[in-house]
């Protein structure tokens, strides 16, 4: 056993019975959303003094006081997970950091560091066995640093040979005893055994990697990005590399990066080897109808019935935002898509799988006014070429409808109303609309897309649909969906990847509580196919999208595998540079 004494509020560990936490503070400038967790958890004793005995509401709003605690581990946190658990606790980090004009690279990268140690090290991590942070938040290709490779089992901590990025996250990972995984700019020599491809000048690859520290600041796992989206400078794998580790709380963690979630290779791959609980650094670039971040971070934890622990990079200007934690059919445990920039430090208890009957404990967050995340930037999606039909303006009224894209149909029961007296008001009317063809993302990989979708329109124009009205736009929700039924059939087979997929106006996705999603098999078709049937069963009138959504892998090569001859690819700007405010050099691309 170990005395240690720290700094507290004594309201933080004192509570009546029954009394629930919730989230401590609201404004989106505070560092943390955790919950409390249990005392029993905790392990944590508190001397029977006086002042322990007092009412509990004595202590709140007092300066923080002194004291020592008794640890029951030799840890330096409070109690960790152990296999025999049913939860782990996990959290994700959104994070922004202003840039400086004329900011070195050396300087914001030590700044951004400063920051990552600051949450590691905060009292809001106590709880967590494992951190995760964004992509492409912490160096760039100027402060790159050499990653061990796991199978060396390093801890780089105070070794001179690594940048302080990975030195120091080593050494507060393993002062914390936590597992850490950040996403970083790495460099590697080059040539790597069996990379026959051609070695820039300075004889040095440049990777986007993730690295995963265990509670010793041991590197344990290491994957390099392998689907880029732009990223000048970045090089890529021969092949994706299937990247996972071990914890000593008994689950085991497949990890990869943004872009890599649009693909079959190394994202589903992992999910074939077995892998339930995954962690994600992104910096999503949102789209509407079908991709914004938290909207498909849900439907693809859902469709795998895996744990998602996803960690984002917060520039809501130019459309980045989006983390959360979302636990397979339960949906999101916590999720946020900001429209100011945000760093802040998520917390939740994530069930593991092999527990079914573990409980699940959310923790909502508040949401932004439609208003208020029109100034989250939002790209759109190509859906010009798609089969549609509009919903008719009639008042409780019962659909029932098909749409065919050729040979891929759609079948649609919708019980809605309509307000009256519409005339001389903004307003969202709705497509019924069916896909099943190709599109580009952003000219850097090409996919095919299948879908059967709801999305709304700002104005009679199909060149409005998908395109939100203004802040300054006042508008009326002037259609309630009481229920919707969509029905289609879905090739069964690995090439194909079906999720559910809705957002709703303040661009986060519907609860999976108010959904029923089923799949069962096709008969007397030629090749394997699945019905699918997505429902939304409690009424809402702020959808923006509701829709069954796939892709296609098989005609279509990843983006990784589209540069084969690992030559730079060029930074192709998504928003203007008037937009972007200079900012968009120091991105990555997701």
């Amino acid at each position: 056993m170990q005395w240690r004494c720290r700094r507290t509020n004594l309201s933080r560990l004192y509570r009546p019975q029954g009394e629930t936490t919730g989230n401590p503070r609201s404004d989106d400038n505070q560092l943390s959303s955790v919950p409390d967790r249990p005392a029993t958890e905790a392990k944590v004793a508190v001397a029977n003094t006086p002042a322990s005995r007092a009412h509990p509401y004595a202590a709140m709003n007092k300066p923080p006081v002194l004291f020592c605690i008794l640890l029951l581990l030799v840890a330096p946190s409070i109690q960790i997970s152990t296999p025999g658990d049913p939860h782990y606790w996990a959290g994700v980090v959104e994070f922004s950091s202003d840039r400086v004009n004329d900011e070195t690279a050396e300087t914001s990268t030590a700044n951004r560091l400063a920051q990552y140690l600051s949450i590691i090290n905060s009292p809001e991590a106590d709880a967590t066995d494992v951190l995760a942070f964004p992509e492409g938040t912490l160096n760039r290709v100027a402060t790159a640093s050499f990653v061990p490779h796991p199978k060396d089992a390093i801890a780089p901590c105070n070794i001179l040979e690594y940048e302080p990025v990975v030195r120091d996250i080593s050494c507060a990972a393993r002062n914390r005893k936590k597992y850490v995984v950040i996403n970083l700019t790495e460099k590697a020599r080059c040539p790597e055994a069996g990379d026959v491809r051609p070695c820039s000048a300075d004889g040095l690859y440049h990777f986007n990697t993730n690295v995963a520290f265990d509670r010793e600041g041991v590197v344990v796992s290491r994957y390099r990005k392998f689907n880029l989206f732009g990223e000048a400078g970045i090089n890529t794998t021969v092949y994706p590399e299937m990247a996972s580790f071990e914890t000593d709380f008994g689950v085991k963690f497949g990890h990869f990066i943004c872009f890599d979630l649009m693909f079959n290779e190394p994202a589903l791959e992992l999910v074939r080897l077995g892998i339930t609980d995954f962690i994600f650094p992104t910096m999503w670039f949102s789209e509407l109808p079908f991709l914004t971040a938290a909207q498909i971070q849900q439907g693809w934890a859902f469709s795998n019935n895996v744990n998602l622990l996803a960690a984002g990079a917060s520039f809501p200007g130019v459309g980045s935002t989006g983390t959360g934690i979302y636990s397979g059919r339960h949906g999101e445990l916590t999720t946020v898509m900001n429209h100011e920039p945000q760093t802040k430090l998520y917390v939740a208890q994530v069930p593991k799988m092999t527990f079914p009957n573990a409980a699940i404990n959310k923790i909502p967050q508040p949401k932004g006014t439609p208003a208020q995340m029109a100034k989250l930037y939002l790209k759109r999606d190509q859906i010009d070429k798609y089969a549609t039909k509009d919903l008719p303006m009639t008042s409780n009224a019962l659909l029932q409808e098909s749409v065919c894209y050729e040979s891929h149909c759609c079948n649609f029961t919708i019980n809605y109303s309509v307000k009256p007296n519409l005339q001389n008001t903004n307003y969202y009317r709705y497509k019924l609309a069916a896909y099943d063809a190709g599109r580009t993302f952003d000219g850097f990989a090409d996919g095919q897309i299948t879908t059967c979708a709801i999305f709304a329109c700002s104005s009679a124009n199909y060149s409005d649909c998908s395109r939100r009205f203004a802040a300054t736009e006042a508008y009326d929700e002037a259609v309630t969906f009481n229920t919707i039924t969509i029905q289609a059939k879905f090739a069964n087979n690995d090439e194909t990847f079906v999720l559910p997929n809705n957002v709703d106006t303040s661009i986060v996705p519907i609860d999976v509580s108010e959904t029923e999603y089923t799949v069962v098999p096709s008969v007397g078709d030629p090749t394997p196919h699945n019905i699918v049937t997505y429902k939304l069963t409690r009424a809402h009138s702020d959808l923006y999208t509701f829709a069954i959504w796939a892709r296609k892998f098989e005609h279509y090569a990843s983006a990784g595998a589209a540069n084969p001859a690992g030559l730079f690819s060029a930074l192709v700007l998504i928003v203007s540079a008037a937009a972007m405010g200079g900012l968009a050099k120091n991105l990555w691309q997701c």
